[in-house]
């Protein structure tokens, strides 16, 4: 086999490899239209879901704070009550 044999041979490899990448590239192509894509929607839709229904750091930081002077009232009324019950 003389060198442009050997040239023919490898650029005819060549061409057969080219091709069969190109096949797949296309395959690759194809699941991640009909795949991946979808399920990325998927996800960012459960993301958006969770974002809209957390509560805002700001208004849970708001809420702790009324609970907290609520339960402060609360002891203090309850103390006041227990006081008032001896004095009867």
């Amino acid at each position: 086999m003389n060198n442009e044999e050997k040239i023919l041979r490898l650029l005819e490899e060549m061409k057969t490899e080219q091709t069969e990448m190109r096949d797949l590239l296309q395959k690759v192509a194809v699941t991640q239209e009909a795949v991946v894509l979808p399920r990325l929607d998927l996800l960012a839709e459960g993301h958006q879901n969770l974002l809209d229904t957390l509560a805002q750091k700001d208004r849970v930081e708001a809420l702790e704070e009324e609970v907290d002077t609520l339960k402060t009232v609360v002891r203090l009324l309850t103390h006041d009550v227990a006081e008032l019950k001896k004095a009867q």
